[in-house]
């Protein structure tokens, strides 16, 4: 739905909802109370609004959010699919692709089609992370939080945020995870001009949301922006920057000039007396008055400098590499989708053949191997890959993709001729503590899906 009210300043304002199931009643609330906040936004802060409600890969029936975000760019606004950073429904587990918050807001600040002179505003909902869902904050999703700050800041676009309650069943694991969630959703408005809104116990009142966030709207960007910096550098645990730093006991340089005046003026009396005392003029008193000014003492040997310690040497970059010699897997473990494997060498070079069956009960979709890395350095960037092949050309086609933390960082990579290698490789910025490293299989079916694996690489860029 597009809701447009002339009046002033022109505002452009996209209202985005996570569409996963536990969003129904922040969708049905917002779609009630549209009407009468902009009523009450145009009596306060009238502008020439316009209004638009997307959902992210779903919709929700009998409310405003009745078109998708990929729908709306690619038809109405004339975006190319393939640019779209959003992922396609049920290509993430859980209903991820529908919690990509963050993907939403890049892909909007960068292809809707924003009226001429409009200020831009996205105004995103969600009650999970801003990558693909769940309640722990992690590596990836931290940097799709930065990404999005950075693509909205190009394209000029204000994101505003609302954080709403949990369903009952995916609480927060801790308090601490809680506020993780919470700071990520407050930085990405902060640092972008918006607002923000968190309700992580209770639903809002959409009415005065809506009315705030339009208001805040027709702030320019840049301004918003300079306003909320000290509130955002808080946040992140910035030092203020030199100018804003205070002096001696708190107060500031100027506050504490009477007192540096009477200080230097002490000191030029003493300095006088001393020179009166002690000058070239003075010498033949100098032993009356007590002054030793002019006594040559001793030189004074200096010690030896000690020597310079030997540089410490710099570690090599990190760089592991797993082939299968001698059928050891380097501490990778088989995960819950792998009951048939096989070590076998073919030409030389050893390989993991995953030959599938269609046994009863049995499926063949999920992690195939895991490993948990406690060596990768935080914040820095790693690159992770496979050599994989189809073994057989019958029926399913295997699927595989690569993940960390329980999210791709591969597309997913269709397995389509009978002995071709193809390479699966994906970078990702290593989180503090445990990274969980997961190679995954998207078919489920035993008939045919037969593949094999080898040449497992970790390695720092």
């Amino acid at each position: 739905m597009n809701t447009q009210v002339q009046s002033g300043k022109k505002v452009d304002l996209v209202i985005v909802i996570d569409t996963s199931g536990s969003m129904a009643d922040e969708a049905k609330a917002l779609s009630a109370a549209l009407d009468k906040a902009v009523e009450e936004a145009r009596k306060s802060c009238p502008s020439d609004l316009r209004v638009e409600f997307l959902g992210i890969e779903g919709t929700f029936t009998g409310t405003k959010f009745d078109k998708t975000v990929h729908n709306y760019l690619t038809t109405t606004a004339g975006a190319d699919g393939n640019t779209l950073k959003g992922r396609k429904r049920d290509s993430v587990a859980n209903a991820g692709a529908q919690e990509d918050v963050a993907r939403a807001v890049e892909d909007i600040s960068t292809h809707f089609d924003w009226r001429a002179g409009a200020e831009k505003n996205v105004f995103v909902l969600g009650d999970e992370s801003l990558e693909g869902g769940e309640m722990i904050l992690d590596a990836a999703r931290i940097k799709a939080c930065n990404d999005a700050i950075a693509t909205a800041l190009r394209n000029g676009a204000k994101v505003h945020t609302y954080l709403g309650t949990p369903h009952a069943t995916t609480p927060y694991p801790t308090p601490e995870d809680e506020e993780a969630n919470i700071k990520e959703y407050k930085r990405l408005a902060l640092r972008t001009g918006g607002e923000h809104y968190i309700y992580t116990k209770g639903i809002a009142d959409f009415t005065q949301v809506l009315k705030d966030t339009i208001c805040a709207s027709k702030i320019p960007q840049q301004e918003s922006i300079e306003d909320k910096k000290d509130e955002a550098d808080k946040l992140e645990g910035k030092a203020p920057s030199e100018g804003d730093k205070p002096t001696g006991n708190g107060s500031n340089l100027c506050e504490q000039l009477p007192e540096i005046v009477k200080a230097v003026n002490t000191l030029a009396d003493v300095l006088k007396g001393l020179v009166e005392a002690c000058g070239p003029g003075n010498a033949g008193n100098a032993e009356k008055s007590g002054c030793k000014c002019h006594e040559h003492a001793a030189p004074v040997e200096t010690p030896p400098s000690p020597p310079a310690p030997e540089p410490t040497p710099v570690p090599p970059p990190f760089s592991e590499s797993t082939d299968f010699t001698g059928d050891q897997l380097n501490n990778w473990q088989f995960g819950p989708a792998t009951p048939e494997h096989e070590f076998y060498t073919e030409d030389g070079k050893s390989l993991i053949r995953f030959p599938t069956t269609n046994v009863k009960g049995r499926t063949h979709n999920g992690v195939l191997l895991y490993k948990k890395y406690t060596e990768l350095q935080p914040g820095k960037r790693y690159r992770f890959s496979i050599r994989a092949r189809r073994d057989n050309d019958y029926k399913v086609i295997p699927e595989l993709s690569l993940r960390v933390a329980g999210s791709d960082i591969t597309p997913l990579t269709t397995l389509k001729n009978k002995g071709e290698w193809l390479t699966l490789t994906g970078e990702f910025t290593a989180a503090q503590g445990e990274n969980l490293l997961e190679i995954f299989s998207h078919k489920a079916s035993g008939d045919g899906n037969d593949f094999s694996i080898t040449d497992i690489k970790v390695e720092e860029i």
